[in-house]
């Protein structure tokens, strides 16, 4: 995952890229239309046990829009090297987490990384892919400015994927959100900042609660030549 220097985690990039976030293992984004033993491979909106929830739906009285606010806001209520971003074991999945939606988070891009978490039964996840993020730090913002460089931004990100228990998610462009206007990044910091400085863009899939016992999260993707990967373990108990 690839940040601007602007955003308060590790600088790895020029852009704001928290970029392609949970690794997938051995498959791509075309993996649906690939046959195994003559056998066509089961999307995961098809799937019993994990439902991308489309893009459009209100979960919980908050547009995904919003959601996508509301976990940059989550990541930046953590200070520098102590955000789950630069979690590699997966000891910081719960903290600070609240309400119906649990965030995954995305990792720094320094390397692969494998998480273990526990997840409460019931909970929606919200799961970030790739996101650029643009700050105005003291200047007075240009929101149009800033949409117009986040979405750039994206282009540097090819390949994207997504596996659920080893079932690959379909149509992963339509999983693209932006928030197309400013917003306040430091909610959840204190003191909390309301001023609204920051845009962000890009790819994240809302997942309804997962049947209890383990369950694998995956996702692969490129920044530029750069590959990063990151898998999530999860017990939902």
């Amino acid at each position: 995952m690839h940040l601007r220097s602007s955003f308060p985690f590790h600088p790895v990039a020029r852009r704001a890229l928290l970029g392609a976030a949970l690794a997938a293992v051995g498959l791509s984004a075309t993996a649906a239309d690939i046959s195994l033993y003559g056998a066509p491979v089961p999307s995961a909106a098809s799937s019993s046990a994990a439902r991308p929830i489309d893009v459009d739906e209100v979960v919980y009285d908050r547009s995904q829009v919003e959601w996508s606010e509301a976990y940059l806001q989550w990541i930046a209520a953590f200070s520098r090297g102590s955000s789950p971003v630069s979690d590699t074991t997966g000891a910081l999945c719960a903290a600070k987490q609240e309400g119906d939606v649990w965030f995954l988070a995305t990792s720094d891009g320094t390397g692969p990384v494998e998480r273990s978490c526990s997840i409460p039964a019931g909970k929606t996840l919200f799961v970030p892919l790739a996101t650029t993020l643009e700050r105005s730090g003291n200047k007075e913002p240009v929101c149009d400015t800033m949409v117009h460089i986040a979405a750039g931004s994206l282009t540097h990100v090819t390949g994207l994927a997504m596996t659920i228990d080893g079932v690959p998610v379909d149509n992963m462009p339509s999983h693209r959100i932006s928030t197309n206007d400013c917003f306040a990044l430091g909610l959840r910091q204190v003191p909390r900042l309301t001023a609204k400085t920051a845009v962000a863009d890009g790819w994240y899939v809302m997942l309804a609660p997962l049947p209890a016992g383990a369950h694998t999260i995956v996702v692969t993707g490129r920044y530029d030549e750069t590959r990063l990967s990151t898998t999530y373990h999860l017990t939902v108990q």
